[in-house]
């Protein structure tokens, strides 16, 4: 890693963790990279270019495998998707064969699970940079044209589109790839990886044998769920039917009925296309008004607040609950493996997202973007060689550098078909160790998790979905469209610590003001008012302005 200016990480380290001692985390894993095999890949090429130059008058190099013969290092930090089950991603076998094709090494550093977010920052402001970085932007103290502002990140406009041509048809052959992946300077900061379809694998969920037992329907409206949640309360079949979790950052949501009333637990888009912040709507009021009476009739899991992962699994197994906003694998597929062991008859159904009326088009409640998977790839400033590192990101974007990822090794992780088709193995789907397809892949191959790449449905399903109810609730799920959802974008970098500080502060009331408003320590009649009042005194006009304004750009892309 290399040193930068101790002023900025002063600077960096005041914006992100005042008060917390920054530490060197990454010290000694700098590049070792050297001139290039050939005159065309190196640095001064792209510094010479004319940043006024149109992309038609840049000449795309393409590369030639290996882009190294002599032994070149590349950093790369990112998270650890599999929260630990990896290790180190340099030992799947993707990224191994990977290195070989490309002719360079690369040294992954992950953070430690857990504490990724304050690690990140850390890394950040302890002025000691990787060569590449892989990270989601949008939930970092200072976004990535911030960060390139500040001279952590490089901007590689002209390294992409000199240097990227498989990404380039990526960005070409998708309008809402290519929008989602540009600047509101119309530059490419970095590079974005992409779902191939909408990214849900989740939704609203409930026992269907229960269901059958009861001689209920499915439930499509808010008020059907009301009726069904009743009937199986008072037939003895669960205690509180509905229940949720903590999510990731520590917070709750109850996200399997917010989209019948057209709002979002951040900023969405009202009736007339305008930018507001969800949870201070009339629209949210009713949305936990009727959680408050969900609640008050004891449909919900009164420990909803406090669920970790393991918590609301079991409760969900035993049947103390029988309903949520449900995960196909890590909730459906692995809850049902688990009680079928006692209950053969334990069975999930998914059902549509539910609406307010019979007939209404159902919506889903994505909110980041339509196709956006939630990574970009950046070169840092103390890259040496921005033009090996750009090849190096796309190869990943090319049909093999991207089936390496999402497939692995064939004949070992896949078999292929005379049609091109691609199967898993036995060996991953039904392995003899007893390790699930999720797990038994990760020796190969990260379909279910992003790299600098697109992330294939085809290779994605199969890890998810072992089950034929998996497929249905799915496919139910789909069956809907983005509602008052907002494509993902940024605030403008000038204005982005602000933005976050109004936010950082919002988010807290906010999240202690939902579960209040739910389990009536918040009266919804009495408070509201005054807590939709301490909003606009925290400033949230303020980054509703900031939102809309970068909406309007987002638009004109």
């Amino acid at each position: 890693m290399k040193k930068r200016s101790s002023i900025l990480g002063k600077r960096v380290l005041t914006l992100m963790m005042t008060g917390i001692m920054c530490t060197s985390l990454l010290a000694g894993c700098g590049s070792e990279n050297k001139k290039s095999s050939t005159e065309s890949n190196t640095t001064s090429d792209v510094a010479a270019t004319d940043e006024t130059k149109k992309e038609e008058e840049i000449e795309v190099v393409k590369a030639t495998y290996p882009l190294r013969t002599d032994d070149t290092t590349l950093t790369v930090y990112l998270r650890d998707s599999s929260s630990g089950v990896v290790g180190n991603w340099g030992d799947i076998e993707a990224f191994k064969m990977a290195m070989e094709k490309l002719g360079v090494t690369l040294k992954f550093i992950h953070p430690a699970v857990g504490s990724e977010a304050d690690q990140f920052n850390l890394m950040i402001a302890s002025n000691e940079y990787p060569d590449i970085i892989l990270w989601d932007y949008s939930t970092t103290p200072m976004g990535m044209e911030q960060l390139v502002n500040e001279g952590v990140l490089i901007d590689m406009d002209q390294y992409i589109r000199q240097y990227a041509p498989n990404y380039l048809n990526v960005l070409k052959g998708n309008e809402e790839y290519a929008k989602e992946a540009t600047s509101d300077s119309g530059h490419y900061l970095g590079m974005y990886s992409f779902a191939s379809s909408y990214p849900v694998s989740g939704g609203p969920t409930l026992r269907g044998d229960l269901l059958k037992k009861n001689n209920l329907e499915v439930p499509v409206t808010v008020d059907d769920w009301t009726n069904v949640m009743t009937k199986l309360k008072e037939s003895g079949d669960t205690k509180y039917p509905l229940t949720s979790g903590k999510g990731r950052d520590g917070s709750v949501l109850f996200d399997l009925i917010l989209p019948a009333y057209k709002t979002s637990n951040g900023f969405c888009l009202d009736e007339t296309g305008n930018v507001v912040y969800g949870p201070s709507t009339e629209n949210f009021k009713e949305y936990l008004t009727k959680l408050n009476e969900w609640y008050n009739a004891e449909l919900i899991d009164p420990e909803f607040m406090s669920n970790d992962g393991k918590s609301m699994n079991a409760k969900l197994a035993d049947g103390t609950c029988v309903a949520g906003s449900l995960q196909l694998n890590y909730h459906i597929a692995n809850i049902t493996n688990t009680a079928r062991q006692t209950n053969p008859e334990f069975e999930f159904e998914g059902t549509t997202w539910p609406t307010l009326n019979k007939g209404d088009k159902p919506s889903f409640p994505i909110g980041n973007g339509t196709y956006y998977s939630g990574l970009q790839a950046t070169v840092t400033s103390a890259c040496k060689d921005p033009v090996l590192a750009t090849q190096v990101l796309d190869y990943f974007y090319s049909e093999e550098g991207n089936d390496l990822v999402c497939w692995g090794i064939e004949g070992k992780s896949y078999t292929k078909a005379a049609d091109g088709t691609k199967t898993y193995t036995d060996g991953i789907m039904k392995n003899a160790d007893g390790k699930t397809p999720q797990e038994a892949i990760l020796q190969y191959a990260i379909p279910t998790y992003a790299f600098s790449n697109i992330i294939l449905l085809d290779s994605y399903l199969p890890m998810v979905t072992s089950l034929p109810e998996q497929n249905v609730a799915r496919e139910r799920w789909l069956d809907a469209d983005t509602g008052v959802n907002m494509p993902r974008v940024t605030v403008a970098p000038e204005v982005q610590n602000e933005f976050n500080t109004i936010m950082n502060q919002i988010n807290t009331y906010q999240q202690e003001m939902y579960i209040g408003f739910i389990t009536g320590q918040a009266n919804l009649n009495s408070d509201w008012e005054t807590y939709v009042d301490t909003l606009k005194g925290m400033g949230i006009d303020t980054a509703t302005q900031y939102k809309q304004e970068a909406y309007i750009l987002y638009q004109s892309r």
